[in-house]
């Protein structure tokens, strides 16, 4: 649980800062920064996660607005996001773009102070699978 709100905005502008240091594409960036953004948000609202140094549980709560009416549960860490509820990765790093819960793994890195790096690139490497939808 998040219990220090202005730890978690320093972890956040601490972030920010790591990442204006990276050589990304202006695209990507901007694309780190709204991951970053969300999982800020998401954190306080839905503060349902298991934090360990390599790994992070997380639940995502139902998004009424789009019809959702099932929790999602995630497994982030600094190179993958899968979902542990059903088999596959996480939507967004499957097409090998940022997602807000690489983006909660890193605040909760810097918000518990712990010592690795994560990267912001791209996931070039990420699985591609032809005709397989794991949304």
């Amino acid at each position: 649980m998040i219990e220090n709100l202005t730890r978690l905005e320093a972890a956040l502008s601490l972030a920010e800062e790591k990442l204006n240091k990276q050589n990304l594409p202006g695209s990507m960036t901007k694309r780190w920064k709204r991951a970053l953004e969300k999982a800020k948000e998401r954190l306080i609202e839905q503060p349902f996660f298991s934090w360990q140094n390599n790994r992070l549980l997380l639940v995502s709560m139902p998004n009424k607005k789009i019809g959702e009416t099932e929790c999602k549960f995630y497994e982030a860490t600094p190179t993958e996001c899968r979902r542990i509820d059903k088999d596959g990765l996480c939507q967004a790093f499957f097409e090998g773009f940022p997602c807000w819960h690489r983006a909660a793994f890193l605040l909760l890195q810097i918000y518990f102070d712990t010592k690795s790096e994560m990267p912001f690139a791209k996931m070039e490497n990420a699985p591609k699978y032809e005709g397989v939808n794991c949304s």
